[in-house]
């Protein structure tokens, strides 16, 4: 059994998938799923698993180079702006384009993690950075 970090194994073998430049979306609860996307639910009630959780678990073990999030997310839930900026830090970029944009490129993401999160427009798309 692993000892820390992320224990789901689902969300182990995405990221183990991934490469550099490879994306994945971090999603709120309301976030339509496409039909056929490698999608990874772990709502299990309203706020659990809470967005910010998940995202800084995912920090943790993932090269992110950069991010980008709803534009929307500035008008509707400024405070979960603000701690998505502080979690990543500012070695991260955090990019923003309007919802409509952000569905339609995340459709290529290589995966979909929705989390139990009720803030609107609490979703950002992960670009995988490198290590080296």
């Amino acid at each position: 059994m692993k000892k820390r970090g992320i224990l789901n194994p689902a969300i182990c073998s995405l990221l183990a998938e991934l490469g550099h430049l490879d994306e994945l979306l971090i999603v709120d609860a309301g976030y339509p799923l496409p039909p056929d996307g490698h999608v990874i639910d772990l709502t299990l009630t309203p706020g659990i698993p809470r967005f910010l959780d998940v995202l800084k678990a995912i920090a943790e073990e993932l090269v992110i180079e950069a991010v980008t999030v709803p534009a929307e997310i500035h008008d509707y839930s400024p405070e979960m702006y603000q701690k998505v900026i502080d979690l990543l830090g500012s070695d991260i970029d955090v990019d923003e384009e309007p919802l409509h944009e952000f569905k339609e490129k995340g459709l290529d993401a290589k995966g979909i993690i929705r989390t139990g999160e009720f803030t609107p427009y609490a979703s950002v798309r992960v670009l995988c950075g490198s290590p080296f």
